[in-house]
This record gives structure tokens, sequence and C-alpha cells, in this order.
């Protein structure tokens, strides 16, 4: 059931719209037991090796020494050509730019700055930067444990500047209306840092978060600086003045669960968010109405339990886009299921097994589809109205910890960027003209 949470200073009645009893289970039919050939000495047993892995890549790039923690995509598309530019980071302390035209061998530059730990996180700003770059240049942003952002020249490689922030970094993304702020969060030091990039310079230090702020962005109006922590709370932040101006307090009289992932640009409004939840649960609330909408049941707990831990952390969350279905919604948790969710009708919401670890989502630009990244390493296309597996991507071999979708020709096809712990950062390709056929 839709369980009320606790918000600073209101209350919230808003009518429970999901009744997870209701959710439909959908199973995908490759959980084939094993066949018991009786008892064996340990010595006298002959390990099977696994079969290898179909690469189902259009390309492979293997510039990293270590686990691939992040990455970032932007397509650039220009009368017939196109180019790909990818950002990627990880726990060999490095990063490196990637680029891509149409019909040419990808380019892999290492990025100059020595990290003395892992990259953590990485952004581009190409998305919201208009074509008079006097107003606005195109940037990369590096980010990293040892405490460094540093900022690249996409095109080129070249380093800019580095900025001085917090004791670590643990995400960053830039300001959706022409991209020269950049918001950072840190687990060690609790705060989240804003810096205007052209001016080299350190607008704010939002304070008040008692622990791990793991995930954060700008209102995609641009009013409001948002972030996650796992002191259970989400706070709302005024960029001008640095103040918080609501604390949505996530959980019971005990204290909420640790916060993990957060989505914004939800409802017909684009005011919604979503976080994610240790505890299994995902909650919606509305930035403007300061009211928690819906908690989300995402894990059922078992009435008995043993001393094993549950898988119980939703590690995912993601809004449909607005022209598909503005009251829809999708959670993604370390057991193996992708739920969606209707904000407006009891009956909508279903589950989805995908067998492994959900580590990231991403709904289609244009279609009611998700893509999601998984522990097994491969990336699956599921279709959120009938919970239909739509393309099964595999080519990875060990965890997938990041992910990003890019769109082209008006989002008929779609360029999967993931990065991995086997060292690599692959591309795949799913043509929304071929699936649709299918």
């Amino acid at each position: 059931m839709i369980e009320n949470a606790l918000v600073e200073e209101d209350v919230d009645e808003t009518p429970e719209f999901i009744n997870p009893d209701d959710a439909v289970e959908v199973q995908v039919d490759d959980d084939v037991p094993m066949e018991d050939d009786g008892e064996e000495e340990i010595g006298d047993m002959d390990f099977a090796e696994k079969e290898p892995v179909v690469d189902m890549s259009v390309t492979q790039l293997d510039s990293h020494q270590g686990p691939v923690y992040a990455v970032a995509s932007f397509l650039d598309e220009t009368n017939d050509t196109s180019t790909l530019t990818i950002i990627s980071g990880g726990g060999d302390d490095k990063a490196f730019l990637h680029k891509m035209n149409t019909g040419s061998t990808p380019t892999t530059v290492p990025l100059e700055y020595a990290h003395s730990d892992s990259v953590s996180c990485v952004a581009l700003n190409l998305a919201y930067v208009s074509t008079d770059l006097s107003k606005t240049p195109r940037l990369a942003a590096v980010g990293a444990y040892d405490g460094a952002i540093v900022i690249y020249d996409p095109d080129t490689g070249a380093k800019l500047q580095n900025l001085e922030g917090p004791t670590d970094v643990e995400w960053i993304c830039f300001h959706p209306k022409g991209g020269a702020v950049l918001l950072a969060g840190s687990a060690a030091d609790n705060t989240v840092w804003m810096f205007h990039v052209p001016m080299n310079k350190c607008l704010q230090v939002f304070v008040g978060h008692e622990a791990a702020v793991t995930a954060g962005a700008f209102s995609p109006d641009g009013k409001w600086a948002l972030s996650a922590s796992t002191d259970g709370t989400v706070r709302v932040w005024a960029p001008r003045t640095g103040q918080s101006k609501h604390v949505f307090r996530l959980g019971d009289d005990t204290g909420g669960a640790g916060l993990t992932c957060l989505a914004t640009n939800g409802g017909s409004d684009g005011q919604l968010i979503i976080v994610g939840a240790e505890d299994g649960q995902a909650h919606v609330c509305h930035i403007g109405t300061k009211k928690v909408v819906a908690s989300l049941r995402h894990y059922e707990i078992p009435t008995t339990t043993d001393e094993m831990e549950l898988p119980m952390s939703v590690e995912a969350v993601g809004f449909a886009a607005p022209s598909v279905n503005p009251n829809w919604c999708a959670t993604g948790g370390v057991d193996g299921q992708l739920k969606i969710w209707d904000l407006a009708n009891e009956d909508g919401t279903h589950a989805i097994s995908s067998m492994a670890g959900i580590t990231r989502l991403q709904w289609h630009a244009t279609q009611p589809w998700v893509f999601i990244s998984t522990t097994e390493g491969s990336v699956h296309v599921w279709d959120a109205r009938d919970g239909k597996l739509l393309r099964s991507l595999t080519g990875h071999t060990d965890v997938i910890n990041d992910l990003h979708v890019t769109f082209s020709d008006q989002g008929r096809n779609a360029v999967i960027v993931s990065g991995s712990d086997d060292q690599s950062v692959r591309l795949f390709e799913v043509d929304s003209a071929s699936v649709l056929q299918n």
C-alpha cells in the first residue's frame, strides 16, 4: 500500500493512487531449473566453463584499466554528419574523452588531470548550450573522490580549469538553463556546492544534510537545487540565497531510510521528483505544493525473515516523458524488479522481473519503453505497457555501473552508452522502427 510520509510542517493528505496488491508479475521464461546429478566429492567435480557472452555492442572502448563508474554522452546531428561525444571515468583514477563521427574510427583522448582517487562522476553541458558560445562555452566536467572537479573542452579534451570544492565528489550536474552553472554533491562532508564555471567562482555551499549527499539535480525550470541524502531527506534549495526552502522527511517516526537516487521532471507540470531508498521504497514529491504524492513499496518485505541481508534497496528511478504519459514512473532495485507505476490509476501498476539486480534505468524519449542496466552485465529494453522484453543486449561480462541513452532522428534511434566493472565502455544501438515491426 502507499504509506504516508512525514514532511516538515506538512501532513500529506493526498489521496492514495497506487495499490501494489494489484501488481501483475511478468515472468521471463529463462529460469531453467538445474538437473540434480547426485552428490559428488568436491575434488571430483568437473566445473563447466561459462558460455561466452555474445557481444551485441557496435563499439567497445577499452581505454580504462579499472572499473568504469561513470559515463555521459551527447549526439550532435548536423546535416548528414553525426558526432557522438562520450566522457568516462573509473576506478583507475582516470577520465577519457571519446569522439565518434559517422563512418570513422573512434578517437580517445586521455584527460590530463592526475587524480589520486576514483573518478566517480562526469557530466556534459552540450544539451543546454545555445549556438552562441559567447554566452556559455561547451563544457565537460569530471568529479572524483579526491575532491577534484576538473573542467575540460569536450571537443578537444584540453583542460580549462580546476574548481575548489568539497572533500569528495559523489555526483555533478549542469544547470538546464544555459549550462554555465555546475552543482556537485559530497558524501564525505554532507554538502552541496554550486559553481559558475565561466567565472571560476563558487556561488553557494548548501549546508544542512546530516549524512552523505547521494544524488542531486536542478529542477527542470532551473529555479531550485535539489539534493537527496542518506539522512532520509530531500532538500529544496534556493540557488540565489543558499537557503533551504523545504525539507521532505521521508520515513516514519523512527527516521527515514537512506536515499540512493533521484529523478526529476515528472507530472504534467514537470514539478514531480522521485527518490529511491535503501528500505525498498520510493517517494514521489511535488516541489511546488511541498507535498508527498506517494510512497511506493517497491520491495515487499517477507513476513518471516532470517538474518540474511534482504535485497531491498531501490537503485534507479525515473519518469516517462510527458508526451508518453506524465503520470508514469519506474523503480528498479537490487531485487531484480522493474516496477512501473501509474500515479493516476490505481490499477495501472505492474512488475517486471529482470532476473538480475538493476543499477540504472532511463525512459525512451518518445516511446513507452524503459532501458535498464543490470548486475549481470546486460542491457534490457522493456515495454512499460505490458511488460514485454523488447531487446536484451549483451557484451559486458560484469556489473554495469552507469548507463546513458541518447536519441537520434527525432527519437527513432537510441544510442546506449554503458560503463562496466569489466573495464570497458560499450555502445549499443536500438532502431525503434525494427522494434515496432516485431
